[in-house]
């Protein structure tokens, strides 16, 4: 057998749509209309063995589009399930996509980076059965635009491609994008570090706006105090709840998350798009990791504009900046020395959270195993060191757990199939035993044939056809599979640290009420929430399930006029819009009793050339040369000078909704 299969694009069939153009290649020109569009492998051409037969699925494409084209590859099998890699491209760029195979299998969420491309990430059903493959698309996500892309090449081969790119620069030396101009965009190195040092003086010397007097010591509001515990806490005073700063005045949180000089661009697999770079040693040197992998523009500019000795210039912009705006919080993954430096309250994001050697399914450990709650303790043993520190409001245990991105994951099952003899699929076993008693009994309920209970440890024996009563048990278990998760770590964090909040784990989203089970042990239930206002109706009834209040770990608007190529998960227009659409979540936010908090993701831009995992949104507060969005911060302004008495009712919430724009988010 060949180690490649060309797929020539005479194979596929386009929607109504999409307009289809063969080249002489044997490749073709897509063009899909705003709402999105794409094409189908046509079934008959390609024989259905191929698919385990090789193990990467290889192309190239061109496009011109005004940003980022996000490109969907779906899979489909038998079953009627589905699993889609969302891939990232830069315009104006050659780009080899190489889509391993193995990832159909569901463990992975994010996929490594290849040279070259932006952000993948998998989408859909738990996984999918290659054996069982009926189908496969390449399709657009909707634009502001027409899409058109040039696809060349399509191949299923059983090695990697090694892309062989021309160096061609795509930013320049300040980190911005080349051969696009807008407002705002700076112009040379000179005017970066004039601006800078302007305002560095303007702060130094008093001359910047004063700050707001009616903020404590530890960013409550002074216009409501309750009782001082000398530690965050929580408080309902019958119509809200709040955040009770230790002094005992009330506060609403309003939060910047990875506040810090820096948002790292990898270079590995970029190179030939890059400028020339200054050397790892020397002058510029902390704009280097450790490792050499990454760069940071924003240090770098930095160092242009304050010298070697950056860092406290720009510790004094960056405190002055959050305090003068109305941020009352450092949110998670901030910079640990510009949290020792400022008085402004923090929230510690705890890290390695307890794992196992075998998963269930993707980071979902074996919770009922010995070596889960020995891994739980010493995860909980890192608050140690900040048992006394008063500005700190709480911890979160994680981010964003990647098992909970598939709505309605039926844990068991997927335990079941695994050969693993998990502690968790034991203690199922002995579950099952202890309800039916023998296994007639078992069968008779579930339709099973099984001679002994043993035999469930036999994956080959698993069931996945829909049985109610079976349905209904591996229900019942994954609650408790999921209890166990939360308040295994979640009790030895409380045994150790009494003092701070328990702020939740952050979910992604709230998929199915058995995600809420065991949260009863948080004091605050966190998740992300990226819309354009929060979901009273959500919120409303985790916390009357809970009888926790909630709050927000991550929202953000990126705007499409300011030299990005991407805008995050919701966008906007324009800068301007961009502070309407901050104005109208945070007060809306402020007018939901249940809800005690919102953070902004993320202060600094990410680079055009992507982070670690080929994010590369405009959705900071400043950009890649330290300035400020000034129209975005008006509204941030604004909306922080009126949330306490939207909070308290003697104003409305600002109720003009943003107009949306198709996001470029991955």
């Amino acid at each position: 057998m060949k180690d490649s299969l060309s797929v020539p694009a005479g194979w596929f069939q386009a929607d109504e749509q999409t307009q289809l153009d063969a080249n002489p290649t044997g490749g073709c020109r897509m063009t899909t209309p705003p709402i999105g569009g794409g094409m189908t492998l046509t079934p008959g051409h390609l024989a259905a063995e191929a698919w385990v037969n090789y193990h990467f699925v290889n192309l190239e494409v061109y496009h011109e589009c005004h940003d980022v084209l996000v490109l969907l590859f779906s899979f489909y099998d038998q079953d009627n399930r589905s699993i889609t890699y969302h891939v990232g491209t830069l315009p104006g760029v050659s780009t080899v996509i190489c889509m391993p195979l193995v990832h159909l299998n569901g463990e992975k969420l994010f996929l490594p980076r290849f040279p070259g491309v932006m952000q993948t990430v998998l989408r859909g059903d738990a996984q999918i059965d290659r054996e069982r493959i009926s189908g496969f698309s390449i399709s657009t996500i909707p634009s502001t635009t027409d899409r058109s892309v040039e696809i060349r090449s399509i191949c299923l081969s059983k090695m990697e491609p090694i892309p062989d790119y021309k160096a061609d620069p795509y930013i320049d030396e300040l980190g911005q994008l080349r051969n696009r101009d807008w407002q705002g965009k700076t112009k040379h190195s000179k005017e970066l570090m004039d601006d800078l040092q302007a305002e560095r003086k303007q702060v130094v010397d008093g001359e910047a706006d004063k700050l707001d007097n009616r903020i404590s010591r530890y960013g409550g509001w002074r216009g409501l105090q309750f009782e001082a515990t000398g530690y965050f806490r929580t408080e309902n005073d019958g119509s809200n709840w709040w955040f009770v700063d230790p002094d005992g005045f009330a506060l609403f949180s309003t939060g910047m998350d990875c506040v810090g000089p820096s948002s790292s661009m990898r270079v590995t697999g970029m190179e030939h798009l890059l400028p020339s770079l200054p050397d790892k040693e020397g002058t510029y040197r902390d704009a280097w990791s450790k490792d050499g992998k990454e760069f940071s523009f924003q240090i770098a500019n930095l160092i242009r504009a304050f010298g070697e000795e950056w860092r406290p210039a720009w510790t004094t912009l960056t405190d002055y900046r959050l305090r003068h705006w109305g941020f009352n919080t450092i949110g998670n993954w901030s910079d640990p020395s510009f949290i020792r430096s400022t008085q402004l309250p923090y929230v510690f994001p705890m890290s390695d959270f307890p794992q196992t050697e075998q998963t269930i399914f993707r980071d979902f450990p074996d919770v009922f195993s010995a070596e889960y709650e020995q891994n739980a303790k010493r995860f909980a043993e890192q608050l140690l060191p900040l048992l006394d520190d008063r500005r700190m409001i709480g911890y979160f245990l994680r981010n964003e757990p990647h098992w909970a991105f598939v709505d309605g994951l039926n844990l068991t099952e997927q335990m079941l199939k695994s050969p693993v003899r998990f502690a968790s699929k034991e203690r199922f076993a002995q579950w099952l035993r202890d309800k039916y008693m023998d296994v007639e009994k078992l069968n008779a309920a579930w339709g099973s044939a099984y001679s002994s209970f043993e035999q469930l440890f036999q994956s080959e024996n698993s069931i996945v056809d829909s049985q109610p009563a079976r349905n209904a048990d591996y229900a019942s278990f994954n609650r408790l599979l999921i209890r166990r998760y939360v308040e295994i770590p979640a009790g030895l964090c409380k045994q150790i640290d009494p003092n701070h909040l328990n702020l939740g784990m952050r979910y992604a989203w709230v998929g199915s009420d058995e995600v809420l089970e065991g949260c009863e042990w948080f004091d605050v239930f966190s998740l992300n929430c990226y819309q354009f206002s929060p979901d009273r109706d959500q919120i409303i009834q985790i916390s009357s399930k809970l009888n926790r209040p909630v709050m927000i770990g991550e929202f953000h608007f990126g705007a499409a006029d300011s030299g990005m190529l991407a805008y995050g998960i919701r966008a906007v227009a324009t800068q301007e819009e961009r502070g309407h659409a901050y104005r109208y979540f945070v007060e809306q936010a402020a007018a939901i009793p249940e809800l005690i908090g919102v953070h902004y993701f993320q202060w600094n831009d990410q680079p055009v050339l992507g982070r670690f995992d080929g994010e590369n949104y405009q959705i900071g507060v400043v950009d890649v040369c330290n300035r400020p969005y000034a129209p975005f911060i008006k509204g941030v302004k604004l909306a922080h000078d009126r949330m306490y008495d939207v909070r308290t009712g003697s104003n409305q919430p600002y109720d003009v909704a943003p107009v949306e724009i198709p996001k470029t988010g991955f």
